[in-house]
């Protein structure tokens, strides 16, 4: 007999992803039994058109499904015969892949990691589990639970680095953070602009800049923003609904809405350390707790199982 929760995930298993920090929480916690499966794609991340990531971050699952089951709706039936019990919970993370039925345990629920994007690829996930739990609250919908973004306690967290840059963007190159990385590095400003950086890399960088850069792209509060308050970056943030909910403009980070604001918060910002690190150090304050094992925390009290 175990009081342990029996628990399965399933997702997307690239390298990096949302399920990834989700994973890496409950395994931190000593009352559940976790199995993980998916598509698993190795070192491979669909990152500009295709990449590979170091060997040493990828993570197996316990039951991997082929690589090419990422673009189909397979019957969860594939890895209900392998497990070794009946779970008492399944979630969904769902970043582009789900199962085509209800899979086979007490409670099922669906996290949707990118409602920015997919919500109308939610609707069947959402019609047949119990608990449906939305990442952005700007896209969330009558009956869904809101589960914000956050930070990892295992990979982002600050270092006392000797600063190298004065400005970071890591992340997918949208059109608009690239005007702006433009801009500052036509300034003589130097930025580290790139993507694929992750772990413990996208730390160390972030830590040696002196200023952290977010731009959301469709106006949802994205995870970036609370992985660089946990890093102790001075963060400058585009502005978004959902913002203020956490953070005061100002006070924790710094705002704009277009890239000439942008430019200038950030020369000013480059000009006075001290406002820097006071801005640094009130995020940081700030952001404590906002961490995937409180979200872990949060979604099990919601579904009633702890």
């Amino acid at each position: 007999m175990t009081n342990k929760l029996r628990i399965v995930i399933s997702g997307l298993i690239f390298p990096l992803t949302i399920m990834r920090y989700f994973w890496e929480a409950f395994e931190h916690r000593e009352n559940v039994e976790l199995i993980v499966t998916g598509p698993f794609s190795g070192s491979w991340i669909p990152w500009r058109g295709g990449m590979e990531l170091p060997q040493r971050y990828v993570k197996h699952p316990d039951i991997p499904l082929p690589k090419t089951t990422a673009s189909m709706r397979p019957d969860p039936k594939i890895v209900e015969i392998q497990l070794p019990w009946k779970p008492d919970l399944w979630i969904q993370f769902d970043a582009g892949f789900h199962f085509s039925r209800r899979p086979d345990a007490r409670v099922v629920a669906l996290v949707e990691t990118d409602p920015h994007c997919l919500k109308p690829h939610y609707k069947l996930p959402k019609s047949y589990s119990d608990f449906t739990f939305s990442m952005q609250l700007v896209y969330s919908e009558p009956g869904e639970h809101y589960l914000p973004y956050a930070y990892s306690k295992y990979h982002h967290f600050h270092e006392d680095l000797q600063k190298k840059y004065d400005a970071c963007m890591i992340g997918l190159q949208y059109e608009q953070r690239t005007r702006l990385i433009n801009k500052l590095v036509s300034r003589n400003k130097k930025v580290f602009y790139d993507i694929g950086v992750v772990f413990d890399e996208y730390r160390r960088v972030y830590n040696a800049s002196k200023i952290g850069l977010n731009w959301s792209s469709l106006l949802d509060l994205n995870a970036r923003c609370f992985e660089l308050l946990a890093m102790g970056s001075c963060a400058v943030m585009n502005r978004v609904p959902d913002l203020p909910t956490f953070f005061v403009e100002g006070e924790h980070f710094v705002a704009f809405s277009d890239v000439d604001e942008a430019e200038k918060k950030i020369l000013e910002l480059l000009e006075d350390d001290d406002m820097r690190e006071e801005i640094a150090n009130a995020g940081y304050r700030k952001v404590n707790g906002h961490h995937y094992d409180a979200r872990v925390q949060q979604m099990l009290e919601i579904m009633k199982m702890v």
